[in-house]
């Protein structure tokens, strides 16, 4: 059927696709169900100092998240002494970089630094 509809491009063609690209793949039957697992491959996990990936203003941010983790943006914007724009923006850049995660909502919620 899955021929004839055009959603198989050759008859007999897929196993030997998937091994010529995938050759640790494994197949297997199951209650009539025919499997294809494919195994993980390894990934380096590359961790950086969060230092390395920060400008000035956002390590002193994140500063002073980590002291008080339901601080203002007013509060930051004095303490850094930039604007509320530029603080958002820089939070922004943080949360993007998965470095900092607003919990709950704007009123009543609180910042958490990801290590």
């Amino acid at each position: 059927m899955f021929h004839e509809v055009h959603f198989v491009e050759k008859w007999g063609r897929g196993i030997s696709l998937i091994l010529s690209k995938e050759p640790d793949a494994d197949f297997e039957e199951v209650a009539n169900i025919f499997i294809t697992k494919f195994k993980r491959k390894h990934v380096e996990k590359v961790t950086e100092k969060v230092t390395e990936k920060v400008t000035e203003n956002q390590a002193i941010i994140l500063d002073e998240i980590t002291k008080n983790n339901r601080i203002t943006t007013e509060e930051l914007s004095q303490i850094v002494g930039i604007s509320k724009r530029k603080i958002k923006e820089n939070i922004a850049k943080l949360k993007k970089k998965g470095i900092l995660e607003r919990i709950g909502p704007a009123k009543g919620g609180h910042w958490e630094v990801k290590e």
